[in-house]
């Protein structure tokens, strides 16, 4: 701070004004008020006002200042010679006490002893500067130099700090109903609208892409930046905020509502918080827990919800791409040490490379593009049932079928024991929460653990009764549709465009594992996975060959 010329103004005065920020209805928190009745108290009492102007302190002597007065710092230093060092929170106000303790002003005028203190370490500090010869004025009243009047102080200050702590806990425990009650007392994320705590209504422009955003990601192929690129082409854009103050423009009073709101595009960070925001299945957050909201309406099934936390916990590799030149088979082929190939075109024909690690030992780390195709195809090839295979299911359908069902039936029972089990659970701790955290029966994050773990055992539960919902011949059907429905895959993907060949390729595999210049394994997604890995071999010709449904029950039940 620059230092006064201590000649200049050591007869004059500044005024001193302060906007509470929890008091926003008293008359008296209105700055322009007390400017007024300040500047009246200095012409009736002829006082001299400095002519002084500070950047982010004060402008022609007037000093506005905008904080609440009960935030104090509870913290305090003992220094080495015995005296006890705090920490005032309002900055204005210590640049004040210093200019007065350093007589570098004769005084200054307030409206009222609460505007110029809050809280009991102010009025310590007010009351020392008085006994030091600052003259400190207040409009609305005078204090005798006598015992009287120190009463009098004492009296307004300890009303001053009751008034402060009272407002302060109303505000408390008005929260705290809101909350009991479900309401949002926050900013609600992208995809809803804020229309007060109780109203939290569905942004149908935004919602939408929120929601296949968790869908993209919860198949593990998506990144956050990559996500964020794809949302921005979807026009998807942050809730209109507006720009956080300055340091020096808080010191200048420079007033929030009168800045515009900017939407900005959604970067990383955007994708990120939203994926991990429970928000979205229903809950609020309160502190370092979360409970169920009753006044918005869960975008996120809990399913897909649990299933994007795992993902995240995995720290997938996006193999989706905006920026970066297409290639077939991107981060989708590998050698067998665990390197991915990388595409590059030479003389007109395309080629993928590994750079593999000095301890593998496969020869072969170039691959044509036209010879992935065939190999890739020849697993196609292999997907749908043959005519021989077809003739077997169903001539020894009805003895696989009964033995279907009557599994079926036993691991239909099973799960609704245990469905019952879960509910029983959860009504336990619904009805018995209060009574286990109050006798420390359980903490609430023990609570919160069992709640989200009962949440998706019954999730997991219901995925499986909705299976099983379907008898046995109408899954054969299905499943004998479903291999007649890709019997030409192979065909097609022998003549598609690139594009549609990754499609098809992404569709069917996870990976595909080279090594020696030959397809050696590959993961095949649900559904396409049981096709492949049924026994093949022992349907390939003669009367002794094994292809009954029994052997391929596992196909009715993907």
């Amino acid at each position: 701070m620059k230092k006064i010329d201590i000649n200049i103004y050591k007869d004059s005065y500044l005024i001193y004004n302060r906007k509470s920020t929890d008091d926003a209805d008293n008359q008296k928190n209105s700055l322009t008020y007390q400017l007024n009745e300040n500047q009246k108290h200095a012409k009736r009492s002829n006082l001299r006002i400095a002519n002084i102007t500070i950047p982010n302190f004060c402008k022609n002597g007037i000093i506005d200042e905008s904080h609440s007065g009960f935030k104090q710092d509870d913290d305090f230093e003992i220094n080495a010679d015995g005296s006890i060092q705090t920490t005032v929170e309002r900055p204005k106000f210590l640049q004040l006490v210093r200019m007065l303790k350093n007589h570098e002003i004769k005084g200054v005028i307030s409206l009222c002893w609460d505007r110029a203190s809050r809280n009991e370490q102010d009025d310590v500090l007010l009351k020392k500067l008085m006994r030091k010869g600052c003259d400190i004025q207040f409009s609305q009243t005078n204090y005798e130099k006598s015992s009287s009047g120190d009463l009098h102080m004492g009296v307004d200050g300890m009303f001053a700090s009751h008034y402060s702590k009272v407002i302060s806990e109303k505000v408390r425990l008005a929260n705290d109903k809101l909350r009991a009650e479900g309401k949002c007392l926050y900013t609600a994320p992208i995809g809803y609208f804020d229309k007060g705590s109780s109203d939290k209504p569905i942004d149908i422009e935004r919602a939408p892409i929120v929601k296949r955003i968790f869908e993209l990601y919860s198949t593990g192929e998506w990144s956050f930046r990559e996500l964020a690129k794809w949302a921005n082409k979807e026009g998807l854009t942050t809730k209109p905020t507006r720009k956080h103050r300055t340091k020096d423009e808080i010191l200048s009073n420079v007033m929030l509502e009168g800045r515009e709101k900017i939407a900005r595009p959604a970067t990383h960070k955007t994708i990120e918080n939203i994926l991990k925001n429970p928000f979205y299945i229903g809950k609020l957050r309160i502190k370092d827990t979360y409970i169920d909201g009753k006044f918005h309406q869960p975008l996120i099934d809990v399913g897909i919800f649990n299933k994007v936390q795992e993902v995240l916990k995995s720290r997938c590799v996006s193999i989706h791409y905006f920026d970066k030149q297409f290639s077939t088979y991107r981060a989708l082929i590998r050698c067998s040490c665990g390197r991915a190939f990388s595409a590059y075109e030479q003389k007109g024909i395309i080629y993928y490379r590994t750079r593999c690690a000095t301890s593998c030992n496969n020869p072969v780390k170039n691959l044509k593009e036209e010879y992935i195709h065939t190999q890739v195809q020849s697993v196609l090839d292999k997907i749908y049932f043959s005519d021989e295979e077809l003739k077997e299911i169903q001539e020894q359908a009805h003895i696989g079928l009964d033995n279907i069902t009557t599994k079926r039936n036993k691991e239909l029972d099973d799960l609704y024991v245990r469905q019952k089990r879960v509910f029983a659970d959860l009504d336990f701790i619904t009805k018995n929460r209060i009574t286990l955290l109050r006798t420390n029966s359980m903490s609430i994050d023990a609570l919160k653990f069992d709640e989200d773990r009962l949440s998706a055992e019954m999730n997991e539960i219901n995925q499986k009764l909705s299976i099983y919902g379907e008898t046995a011949q109408e899954m054969l059907k299905y499943v004998l549709t479903f291999s007649e429905l890709v019997k030409n895959a192979s065909l097609y993907y022998k003549f598609s465009l690139d594009s549609e060949k990754r499609d098809l390729a992404t569709i069917v595999f996870t990976e595909l594992i080279f090594h020696e210049g030959k397809l050696v394994k590959y993961n095949a997604k649900e559904g396409f996975e049981a096709l492949l890995k049924r026994n093949v071999s022992s349907c390939s010709g003669g009367r002794d060959r094994t292809c009954d449904l029994s052997v391929n029950s596992g196909l009715l039940y993907l």
